[in-house]
């Protein structure tokens, strides 16, 4: 799960089919006076998708997304379609650069939680294993993500140890939270496995708590 990927990957998918779409320019018919035209009905459609993804991530009262939707008509033309297309990847430049870093933040902890919450949604369906692998996946982000705002070097893959490593060693948390970071991981570790004799329903119930406890204090 890496939550950046997915958005900026998001981001990409909506620029190529406006790409496509810009694509689609024409003249207007002879003796009609107006704008260039474009497809109307993959207009609507990347329109719609884009407002639906701004929703999102920026909310409705945002500002990208509120220039988005003031481009947005029943017949879009090729300037409407130009003009959006401005705002679509000003959007995409001001994330990736960090521009949006409170936002970001907020998504990603949001994220965070909608995970949490189907991990103890599968704990009391009774899929404790598959619980606990998506409660370490969490954990894992989360360690990468404070990694990041911490700016500490991280490898291209790097290994939960290692991170609760060095961000014990950089004074985010004590060598406390640290053990129980490595209590938290040996579970996931062991579910990801198969070794299910090695934690029970209970062992996963209180390894979700944990893990919520310490991305609210240490991430929010």
């Amino acid at each position: 799960m890496n939550i950046d990927k997915r958005i900026v990957d998001r981001f990409n998918d909506l620029i190529k089919l406006g790409e496509s779409l810009v694509g689609t320019r024409r003249a207007p018919p002879e003796m009609v006076v107006g704008d260039d035209r474009i497809d109307i009905q993959l207009a609507n459609q990347w329109f719609t998708s884009c407002l639906s993804f701004f929703t999102k991530v920026f909310s409705a009262e945002n500002e990208y997304y509120e220039n988005l939707k003031g481009h947005y008509q029943k017949y879009p033309t090729y300037s409407d379609v130009k003009q959006a297309f401005g705002v679509l990847k000003a959007a995409k430049d001001d994330y990736e650069s960090g521009a949006l870093f409170e936002l970001r933040s907020l998504l990603e902890a949001e994220i965070f939680d909608d995970f949490l919450e189907q991990a103890e949604h599968l704990l009391g369906s009774g899929y404790f294993q598959a619980a606990a692998v998506l409660g370490g996946c969490v954990l894992e982000d989360a360690l990468r993500k404070i990694c990041q705002k911490k700016a500490l070097s991280l490898p291209s893959k790097p290994k939960l140890d290692s991170m609760n490593s060095e961000l014990a060693k950089a004074g985010v948390y004590n060598k406390l939270t640290q053990k129980k970071i490595t209590a938290l991981a040996d579970i996931r570790n062991s579910a990801a496995h198969g070794n299910r004799s090695n934690f029970n329903k209970q062992d996963v119930e209180d390894m979700l708590k944990s893990i919520r406890d310490f991305v609210e204090k240490n991430y929010t």
